[in-house]
């Protein structure tokens, strides 16, 4: 990706236009130009501060506040790389059904779509936000997350269970850090995508009549004012920065964009946060176990309460959420591990180190067995809350008579609170209190105005969430977005981030703009390709709706199909009636005897070769097997580059009206590395994509990479996903028949250490029935347009699952001697894998993890074979071969 610093070379900017702009790099504008990347359109990131913070840049964000105190606005908002990413705390959840709803009690409440319509989008904002998963993990969805349910719950008529989950920056292994959307921004966006650094909008362009957007008007931190056109803008600059730009942009009349009802800048929320209440931090460690942070899977949450559906309903309340807010002492001895830990022993004291030796095994305890955060040393420890705000038009943005250094209004802020959110909060703190007890905790100690049932004290300050300035609506009269993020009136002009929300709900925002900018990016995509000429001719595209009734007139393309599968997969798909083109990186001569004749043979290098969309015209769905292991560099281009640029070609052809109406992904349970639980299913975490963590998984390297690059592909699949239906079916260790006889052929010492292991074999036979399934699952229409399933493809309940109790089977049938052999019990194994690895990770080898297909089965799958059936194919073979070495043919 070019990268354009303006406050280094003021000149560089060229003069040349763009398809798509983007005004702000935060988690939205970040979000929105990695998911464009590598689409057809040319994208440029205008960003008004630098890759470092500046105070020249930050004088930007002068406010006038003319209504409530509002926080110190250098601390939360931030004009450089990465927005407000910079110094955000990580927290993410995506907002609760009743959020979406039209609310009676509510006035403007209701969102145009449903909560379900974000699942997916909220799913795919977890490889931007360094997430696992990216829904599902509040509720009970949590506990079985995690396996555990530590005590009782709430009373759900009352309260419920609520869960954060902190952001990760994949980047970064020590400390644990979040999600910093300006780090690395290059390598998340392709060369289609520009970022220009130093970049201030000052106003947006349209056409005379104001119909439409047309560009940009932009200066340097020189003051040289430039003009970027483009035929799309999308504003991701935040609350407050989003409703002054359209102020501001008055060139088709006065009043400001969007702005025809005098919407703009109105119903400012934020969320009001304080302490509720007070808990003696005195043998409130179960307490702080079971409402405090949590450890699953390398990812942190931390646990409260929110108000139930119903209470709001019952009681006119708007939602609100609490928790424990822990207030470190100053002798908290993890300040000083912290520092040994980052290599500053400059005043490590080790007398308080061992003193504290009881507080770290607690810690180690709760961590590595339990699932919880560290303990700490607390002086305090409060019940938090944070309530939404009612939508009030008169809490607003608009623009001051003061001016910044380019000349242009800054914002002025009247932003407004309300009785309710007050009554609100009271009543949060009550139930609280009254549930506690209940459940066997202490009661907390309610502050005066709770007690007292008065408003908030003037302490109860915005957390820099604003909210609902562009809000979103079906109608011009009622907000100033439509549904999709295009400013009503406007064609190609696009806000994308908490300015669009009609309610603000109760939890941090940051999670709800990512994924409403990845559903913003599928839109634009899809409106970009319109415009491009489609490479190939066909019908009008018809969705997942298209059921192929004869599978003759049904073509196929299978990458790597002179691989273990692909041989097998050809072969079934020819019997059943299907053409396939199949590609092969060996000269033709050599694979067109593989799988017979009637196959169309494609040489294709996924190394070298890139006319993507030459190799899927005319196909309806593609098998994609192709995957390369041993190389590190190869596995890199081969399984996660070239899988990326086969499915972007894929969504090519099929917004031009042709293309695949299905695409299934062959990955593996090397995805997960070696896991912390035992049974993994498909929401398990997965390795760490970006670099190679050893203590992830407990193998040689090029294993590890082949994880890597497989899921890398993974990720490539389901972020460009937008009109073809895609299935990632995540094998376990695939043979045939030849394999499971070639086990004779191991090291004695690798028969004697791994013939205690589960097996995990699964038949290629039934490997290629389930592919075909997940295809014509797809063609007949049971997955939409974009949709992506993932499913572990094992056979762990096979009875005899071990390599000895095979070895026993073909010593009996064959009387080959290289298949007697005494297992060692598995610590040797274990001690084996300890002295070649050199390390010993918290985690399971790969021999004791068990990968369940009760999602696959449940979508309605069945094996067909089974490896019960593949094991009596190799000892009648072993049979045959017995009797031709002696000569007995009885």
């Amino acid at each position: 990706m070019p990268v354009i610093d303006l406050f280094s070379d003021a000149t560089s900017f060229p003069d040349l236009g763009c398809d798509i702009c983007i005004v702000g790099s935060g988690p939205a504008g970040a979000t929105l130009a990695a998911e464009l990347s590598g689409s057809t359109a040319r994208v440029i990131v205008l960003e008004s501060g630098g890759p470092e913070r500046r105070n020249d840049c930050d004088d930007l964000d002068a406010i006038e506040s003319v209504g409530r105190a509002r926080a110190e606005q250098w601390s939360v908002r931030n004009r450089i790389v990465g927005g407000s990413s910079h110094t955000w705390g990580g927290r993410c959840a995506p907002f609760d059904e009743i959020d979406f709803e039209a609310r009676p009690w509510v006035p403007a409440s209701g969102w145009p779509f449903p909560a379900e319509e974000l699942t997916p989008f909220l799913d795919r904002s977890a490889a931007h936000l360094g997430l696992s998963p990216g829904s599902g993990f509040s509720d009970e969805g949590f506990w079985q997350m995690a396996g555990r349910r530590p005590g009782a719950d709430p009373d759900p008529a009352r309260l419920r269970s609520f869960f954060w989950q902190h952001s990760r920056d994949p980047q970064e292994s020590y400390p644990y850090e979040y999600m910093r959307f300006g780090r690395g921004i290059g390598a998340r966006m392709g060369q289609n995508t520009a970022l220009v650094s130093g970049a201030t909008v000052l106003k947006i362009r349209t056409t005379e009549s104001g119909t439409a957007v047309t560009g940009v008007d932009f200066a340097g931190p020189d003051g040289t004012v430039r003009t970027l056109t483009a035929s799309m803008v999308v504003l991701c600059a935040g609350g407050i920065e989003n409703a002054r730009m359209l102020l501001v942009s008055d060139g088709a009349g006065p009043g400001g964009l969007g702005n025809r009802h005098d919407l703009v800048g109105r119903y400012l929320m934020d969320h009001l946060r304080g302490p509720l209440g007070a808990f003696d931090p005195d043998g409130t460690i179960a307490l702080q176990k079971r409402f405090g942070r949590y450890n699953v899977n390398g990812r942190f949450f931390r646990a409260g309460f929110r108000l139930a559906p119903q209470v709001q309903r019952d009681e006119g309340l708007l939602n609100c959420a609490a928790w424990l807010g822990e207030i470190l002492s100053a002798d908290d001895p993890w300040d000083q591990m912290r520092g040994l830990l980052r290599g500053r022993l400059r005043g490590l004291d080790a007398r308080q180190l061992m003193a504290n030796a009881g507080l770290f095994a607690g810690s180690a305890r709760d961590y590595f067995l339990e699932g919880n955060g560290i303990r700490r040393r607390l002086s305090g420890l409060d019940l938090l809350g944070m309530v939404e705000q009612r939508p009030d038009p008169d809490s607003r943005v608009t623009l001051s008579d003061r001016r910044d250094r380019f000349g242009m209004p800054v914002a002025r802020i009247d932003w407004r609170s309300n009785p309710d959110e007050s009554r609100t909060m009271c009543r949060m703190a009550q139930l609280v209190a009254a549930e506690l007890p209940r459940m066997g905790f202490a009661a907390p100690a309610l502050v005066e105005w709770v007690r007292d049932g008065a408003l908030m004290p003037d302490s109860f300050v915005d957390v820099a969430h604003p909210t609902g300035t562009t809000r979103m609506s079906d109608s011009p009269s009622t907000g100033v977005v439509d549904p999709t993020g295009m400013v009503h009136g406007i064609e190609g002009l696009y806000v994308s981030g908490s300015s669009t929300f009609p309610t603000a709900g109760h939890c941090n925002p940051t999670q709800m703009i990512v994924a409403l900018a990845i559903r913003l990016a599928d839109r634009l995509r899809m409106q970009q390709q319109r415009m491009v000429p489609a490479s190939v001719s066909g019908p009008a595209m018809s969705g997942a709706t298209a059921v192929p009734q004869d599978p003759t007139r049904t073509t196929v393309l299978v990458t790597g199909a002179t691989g273990r599968i692909g041989r097998v997969l050809t072969a079934d798909l020819l019997a059943r009636g299907y053409r396939v083109r199949a590609t092969t990186s060996r000269p033709l001569g050599v694979a067109g005897t593989v799988a017979g004749h009637g196959v169309e043979w494609r040489q294709f290098d996924f190394l070298k070769d890139e006319d993507f969309e030459t190799l899927l015209a005319g196909c309806d769905a593609v098998l994609h097997l192709a995957a390369e292991i041993g190389d590190a560099d190869r596995m890199a281009r081969v399984n996660a580059e070239a899988t990326d640029r086969l499915s972007r070609a894929a969504e090519r052809l099929r917004a031009g009206g042709a293309g695949p109406r299905a695409f299934c992904y062959v990955s593996t349970v090397s995805v997960y590395g070696s896991g912390r639980r035992r049974v993994i299913a498909e929401e398990a975490p997965v390795l760490t994509v970006e670099r190679d963590i050893p203590s992830e998984y407990w193998a040689l390297r090029y294993v590890r990479t082949y994880g890597r690059t497989k899921l890398a592909g993974e990720l490539a699949v389901r972020c460009n996903a937008a009109l073809v239906p895609c299935i990632i079916l995540r094998p376990a260790v695939v043979v045939d028949v030849d394999a499971l006889i070639g086990i004779r052929k191991w090291h004695w010492t690798k028969r004697m250490l791994a013939a205690h292991r589960h097996a995990h074999h699964i038949f290629v036979h039934d490997v290629s029935d389930a592919i075909i399934w997940s295809m014509e699952r797809m063609l007949s229409g049971g997955a939409d347009a974009g949709q992506v399933e993932t499913y572990n493809l094992s056979e762990d309940d096979f009875p005899e699952p071990t390599h000895a109790d095979f070895m026993r089977k073909a010593y009996a049938a064959s009387g080959d001697t290289r298949f007697r052999v005494v297992p060692m019990p598995w610590v040797g194994d274990w001690l084996h894998d300890f002295l070649r690895f050199r390390t010993l990770p918290l985690r399971n080898p790969l021999w004791r993890m068990r990968f369940p297909s009760d999602r696959l089965r449940a979508a309605g799958y069945r094996l067909q074979f089974g490896m019960a059936h593949a094991q009596a194919r190799a000892l009648e073979n072993l049979r045959h071969e017995r009797q031709r070495e002696t000569g007995d043919t009885e």
